[in-house]
C-alpha cells in the first residue's frame, strides 16, 4: 500500500475541499437538468401585460410581426413564457 503525502494540507481540509467540489458540480448539473425538463408555461395576453408592463396592442404587433407565436386552444390565445422573454430580450 502507498502513502500519500500531502504538502501544505490536512487530509481533513483536502477531503473537505474534495466534497465541496463535488456538491457544488452535482448542483450545477442537477440545475441545469430540472431546467431542460421544465415544462414550457403558457400565458393570456393580460398576464403577458401584467408581468411585464406592456399593452396588448405591442403583444398583437409583436404577433403581426412574427416576433412572438401565439398558441390558440379554441377561442383562447395563449404566448409561451420563454418565448415572450426571449422577444423583450432582443426588442429592447
Amino acid at each position: 500500500m502507498e502513502t500519500i503525502n500531502f504538502v501544505g494540507i490536512t487530509p481533513d481540509n483536502f477531503l473537505n475541499e474534495l466534497v465541496s467540489r463535488v456538491k457544488t458540480a452535482l448542483l450545477n448539473d442537477l440545475q441545469q437538468s430540472f431546467k431542460d425538463n421544465e415544462p414550457n408555461r403558457y400565458y393570456t395576453a393580460d398576464q403577458i401585460c401584467e408581468r411585464f408592463s406592456i399593452t396588448k396592442p405591442t403583444i398583437h404587433e409583436y404577433r403581426k410581426r412574427n416576433i412572438i407565436k401565439s398558441y390558440k386552444l379554441g377561442s383562447r390565445v395563449y404566448y409561451r413564457l420563454d418565448e415572450i422573454e426571449n422577444a423583450m430580450i432582443i426588442n429592447d
